[in-house]
């Protein structure tokens, strides 16, 4: 019986994460520009795209709140932005596995 709880809570979770991110696109790339009003990421194709800070933007590293003081020129980052919009909702900063 507690297996199957705990089944249900995992699917159950999982689903709502699924939920949360409804709507949003996710832009994958390293920081090459960043300031109080937006950052720029250079994407795999070698392109860039700038996207705006706003005081509802979120800062994330290794899970854990962050700050924009905390995002660097050369971090990977995944940032949540609303569908064909170009403001930055949640910026996740990459950590680099130690060596």
């Amino acid at each position: 019986m507690k297996q199957l709880l705990s089944v249900i809570a995992l699917l159950l979770a999982m689903s709502a994460g699924a939920f949360a991110h409804e709507g949003n696109d996710h832009v994958r790339g390293v920081v090459t520009e960043v300031s109080a009003q937006a950052v720029t990421v250079e994407l795999a194709n070698k392109t860039t795209k700038t996207l705006s800070i706003s005081a509802k933007t979120a800062f994330e590293t290794a899970g854990k709140p962050a700050h924009l003081a905390d995002v660097k020129v050369g971090d990977r980052v995944v940032i949540d932005v609303p569908e064909h919009g170009s403001n930055a909702l949640l910026i996740k900063v990459g950590v680099a596995a130690k060596k």
